[in-house]
């Protein structure tokens, strides 16, 4: 036999634990907690009357569920205090409050009245916490209405308006009633999405009791997507939370038990439902009762006991409509149609009240704004006038300093004119006259004594010669690229180079002196590199660069470039075996800019100057020399040239 109930018995079931949530009242039924006892001395040490009703209305707070009665004569003291105080938030408490008790109580119509008194109130006040109290009591009896969207739009409402760091368990439970909500609307994903997220949020710090009720929705949640074993898992862990209300016991053993029965674990049901019968009846709530019948019928009906099961069904169906008569389901709803009419009103009231408070500001504004401008006007002829007294003296000021900078700059240009010219002059005193009178001697030799010499010795002669020629050549080269990049307004000539190919007209313009200490040239450069830049800058430098490299490397000993491209920079390196600097002489040429110069391996001579032309010249097209070296293991010179594109 398959019974049917009229209605869903989660409807009715849900109704009780929003109320729960909503009053958080959540203490034990048959006993005065310690919190009640502590809030009534701090009562009788109260200074004055506005004190004593915020402690009346939260003496009730903590009455509410297990003790009504008492509830309501601290409510009424609460109201009392706060009228004869005209104390406007007490008032709108105290009515809030009222409307909780009466939803308690199961009378609904009144509770709605109360509500609508207490909304106004805090509304005039702009009381964000009270605010949200209304609304998430508004939607609690949306939801007894079964009017689900707007029981979510109110519980949504409450959360803009309550603080989820300073008022974290309200903001909370508020959570958790949507979650309720979702699983009425057989949403049941979102059901769990926001029962998981309230208990995220317990996790940071939370009141147990509301973790609890967590744990009820994701359990029940899972119950009805049929996930029995999560279901029972998590009923269980609710089960566990501090100060769990005995009413929540019940509901979650109730449907324990027939998560149990839809798993066919009958003996397991029945033991669940045993336990809490004797509670259940005690009790002597509606909804608790509900739920127990409902779980008592599917389990003498899993067990073929079909009188039985019909009994349960009977008893379920009678109380259900009890509860919910059409009489009082058309009262309520004519009672909500007639607040939201009276609430618009309100809002209306209060548009119109702005209105006017606006257009009397703006009044008054005109009348500020009109002695403002005459102030201004004589302000403006006062500064005119002395204004004008001030420009003069400023204008002759300006002209005097403009001229004075004038003078200045050019002061300053000249002296790095002189500068310049005085470092050239010193570097062809000092660098060029010496390769000259080399040069000039051994010519004089020989033609003084071609006759005398043997053709060999006049082959040397004359290679040495070319050697001095060659010398002399790259140095006025480098000397002039240098001095024409220190000139203003000298603009270097962009060009499509080829790194590969320079390198080779470079080291073949060497020959002679490679193939004199028998070194070994490696070229790992790619043929189809390409850059832009100043070809005869590169010429210049690399031809430095691999002049030094024949000069420290010995004779039989390895000469290697090779290159590197970046987004930023393209990298041209030359290594090669024998003499290095410490990093202290590299440092004097490439950083300090001081002349350095050491024999070669063959104790070749070298003028000291080259190395820093070249950073000078790298400099100024926007790149720069780097190296590495020990002394004694060799040298990597690179140079970093900007990418052009």
């Amino acid at each position: 036999m398959n019974l049917k109930f009229k209605q869903p018995l989660i409807i009715t079931q849900t109704i009780n634990w929003f109320v729960l949530l909503t009053i958080v009242a959540t203490v034990n039924l048959y006993s005065q907690t310690p919190q009640i006892d502590s809030l009534k001395q701090e009562l009788k040490k109260a200074a004055n009357d506005t004190i004593r009703s915020d402690f009346n209305e939260r003496i009730a707070y903590e009455y509410l569920y297990y003790q009504p009665d008492s509830a309501k004569r601290y409510i009424d003291k609460a109201l009392e205090l706060a009228q004869l105080n005209n104390y406007q938030r007490g008032i709108a408490k105290a009515y809030n409050r009222m409307g909780t008790y009466y939803i308690v109580t199961s009378k609904y119509p009144d509770a709605i009245l109360e509500f609508q008194k207490a909304l106004p109130l805090y509304k005039a006040k702009n009381d964000s916490l009270g605010l949200s109290e209304s609304y998430g009591n508004l939607g609690v009896l949306e939801f007894y209405l079964r009017d689900y969207e707007s029981s979510e739009k109110n519980f949504r409402q409450a959360l803009n308006y309550v603080d989820s760091v300073n008022n974290r368990n309200q903001y909370i439970k508020y959570i958790v009633n949507l979650s309720g909500v979702f699983r009425e609307k057989r949403v049941l994903d979102s059901a769990v999405y926001y029962s998981k997220k309230a208990l995220n949020l317990i996790k940071g710090g939370g009141d147990p009791r509301i973790a609890g009720v967590a744990y009820f929705n994701l359990g029940t949640a899972r119950y009805f997507l049929g996930s029995y074993d999560e279901a029972i898992a998590n009923l269980n862990l609710a089960l566990q939370s501090s100060n769990f209300p005995v009413q929540f016991q019940c509901l979650a053993k109730s449907y324990i038990a027939q998560s149990y029965t839809a798993q066919g674990r009958l003996d397991e049901a029945a033991n669940e439902l045993l336990a809490i019968e004797q509670q259940v009846l005690d009790l002597k709530d509606q909804y608790v009762i509900l739920a127990y019948y409902e779980a008592r019928q599917k389990l003498h009906e899993a067990n073929n006991n079909t009188a039985e099961a019909l009994a349960y069904a009977q008893k379920y169906i009678k109380l259900n409509d009890e509860i919910h008569n059409r009489e009082q389901s058309n009262i309520l709803q004519n009672l909500k149609i007639q607040f939201d009419i009276e609430e618009q009103q309100l809002e209306n009231e209060l548009l119109r009240s702005d209105a006017e408070m606006q257009a009397l500001q703006i009044k008054h504004q005109r009348y500020a704004i009109i002695g403002i401008s005459v102030l201004i006007v004589l302000l403006f002829l006062l500064l005119f006038i002395l204004y004008r007294m001030y420009s003069y003296k400023k204008s002759a000021n300006r002209i005097l300093k403009k001229e004075q900078q004038v003078l200045n700059t050019s002061n300053k240009n000249l002296t790095a004119i002189n500068h310049q010219k005085n470092n050239l002059f010193s570097i062809v005193a000092h660098d060029v006259k010496s390769p000259v009178a080399a040069v000039l001697s051994s010519i004089n030799l020989l033609h003084n004594n071609y006759k005398n010499f043997t053709s060999e010795e006049i082959e040397a002669l004359s290679e040495e010669l070319k050697k001095q020629t060659s010398n002399l050549y790259y140095l006025i080269d480098s000397v002039l690229l240098w001095a024409k990049s220190q000139m203003n307004g000298y603009k270097f000539i962009i060009s499509e180079v080829h790194p590969h190919k320079v390198v080779s007209e470079v080291v073949e313009a060497e020959d002679v002196f490679i193939e004199r200490k028998n070194l070994k040239i490696d070229c790992l450069i790619p043929k189809e590199d390409i850059i832009f830049t100043d070809r005869q800058v590169v010429i210049v430098i690399m031809r430095n660069l691999l002049t030094n490299a024949i000069k420290f490397t010995p004779t039989n000993g390895r000469i290697t470039f090779s290159a590197n491209r970046t987004a930023e920079v393209y990298e041209l390196s030359i290594s090669y075996t024998g003499v290095g600097m410490s990093k202290v002489d590299l440092d004097k040429v490439l950083i300090k800019k001081e002349r350095f110069s050491i024999k070669g391996t063959n104790d070749e001579a070298g003028n000291g100057i080259g190395l820093i032309l070249c950073q000078e010249i790298a400099h100024q097209i926007g790149g720069e020399i780097v190296a590495t070296s020990q002394p004694a293991n060799g040298s990597t010179f690179t140079l970093k040239l900007p990418i052009i594109k």
